[in-house]
C-alpha cells in the first residue's frame, strides 16, 4: 500500500527555516529563533506620546507561536505597537501568531530595534540575546531604515489590526517551498503526485488564511508567481491596493543621520487619486554649529 511505501514530513517553508536552503545573505543579522521582549526609547521614539513597544525579531522557528502567546498575555497594556525585524521562517507558526495578534487587535509595524547595551558585540550574539531575555524593558532605540519583515513574516504582520509599512521600510513575499524527507524507495510518480496535493492545499490555506485577515486575494495571486528563491518587495500601491497598509500619507519619524554632516530626515508619501501612485516627499534638517561668542 501506499502508506507502507512512504512516510513524509511535510513542512512548507521560507528562506532560513531548513539549514540546507539557508540563504546567508538575507539572514546576516537575524537570530536562529524569534526573539520578543520589551523596549523602551526616548520620548515619542515610537511616534507622538509613544515611549514603548514591543520588538519581535529573527527567525520565525518551530515553536514560535507558543513562545510569543505567552509573552504577549503577560504584557499589561495590549495597546503597545509591536515592530517586526525578520527574514520569515515557519509559514505554519506565522499563521497561528498571526491569529493572535488579531484576536489582540494588535497593532503592527515594521522596524529594527536596536540595543546599545549590546554595543560591545552584535545585536544577535549570545550576550545581547541574554540582555534581551531578562525580565522588564530594555533601554532601545528604534529605526525603520532598512528594516525588513518577508517570506512568513508577511503574514504574521498581515495579523495585526492595524498595519503600517514605513516608505524606507520593507515588507516582501515570494512562494512557499514544500520540503519533505522520504523513506523507502517510492515510484517518482508517487512523489511527484503527492508534492502537487500538498502545494494545492498550501494555496488553499493561504487563501483562507488572507481572506479571514481581510486581505485582497490578489496578494495570493502575486505571491503564486514569485518563485521560492526570489522576493517580491511589495509596492506602496500594492500596499495599498492589497489592504495591507492604506494610509493617505505614510511616513516615517524623523530620524538622525549621523553623515559627515548630520542632519535629521523625513520621507512620507502622499496617495494621489485612488492609491494607484504616490508621490515621495522627503525633508532634510541640517544643524550649524557656529560660535556666538559665548
Amino acid at each position: 500500500m501506499f502508506s507502507r511505501l512512504l512516510f513524509f514530513v511535510a513542512l512548507l517553508l521560507i528562506p532560513g527555516v531548513s539549514r540546507a536552503e539557508e540563504a546567508p545573505v538575507e539572514k546576516a543579522g537575524f537570530a536562529k529563533k524569534l526573539t520578543i521582549y520589551l523596549a523602551k526609547g526616548a520620548p515619542n521614539a515610537c511616534g507622538a506620546g509613544c515611549d514603548r513597544w514591543i520588538a519581535i525579531e529573527g527567525e520565525i522557528d518551530r515553536d514560535a507561536a507558543a513562545r510569543i502567546r505567552s509573552f504577549l498575555l503577560a504584557v499589561k497594556d495590549p495597546q503597545l505597537p509591536i515592530y517586526l525585524h525578520s527574514p520569515g521562517g515557519n509559514v505554519e507558526q506565522s499563521y497561528a501568531i498571526a491569529r493572535f495578534l488579531r484576536a489582540r487587535k494588535a497593532t503592527a509595524r515594521v522596524g529594527r530595534t536596536n540595543v546599545p547595551a549590546c554595543s560591545a558585540g552584535t545585536q544577535i550574539d549570545a550576550a545581547c540575546l541574554k540582555i534581551k531575555a531578562a525580565k522588564g524593558e530594555v533601554e532601545a532605540e528604534l529605526s525603520t531604515r532598512n528594516a525588513m519583515c518577508v517570506s512568513a513574516c508577511a503574514y504574521l504582520f498581515l495579523g495585526a489590526t492595524v498595519r503600517e509599512v514605513a516608505p524606507d521600510s520593507v515588507l516582501a513575499v515570494h512562494n512557499s517551498r514544500l520540503m519533505f524527507v522520504v523513506h523507502g524507495h517510492p515510484p517518482p510518480q508517487a512523489v511527484a503526485d503527492f508534492r502537487r496535493r500538498e502545494m494545492v492545499s498550501a494555496d488553499r490555506d493561504r487563501n483562507v488564511f488572507l481572506a479571514a485577515m481581510g486581505i485582497s486575494h490578489e496578494l495570493s495571486d502575486l505571491i503564486r508567481t514569485v518563485k521560492f528563491e526570489n522576493l517580491h518587495v511589495l509596492t506602496r500601491p500594492e500596499l495599498y491596493r492589497f489592504g495591507i497598509d492604506t494610509r493617505p500619507l505614510p511616513d516615517t519619524l524623523w530620524a538622525v543621520e549621523k553623515e559627515t554632516r548630520p542632519y535629521v530626515r523625513k520621507i512620507a508619501q502622499q496617495k494621489n487619486g485612488n492609491g494607484s501612485s504616490f508621490r515621495m516627499m522627503e525633508w532634510r534638517l541640517f544643524c550649524e554649529n557656529k560660535d556666538r561668542g559665548r
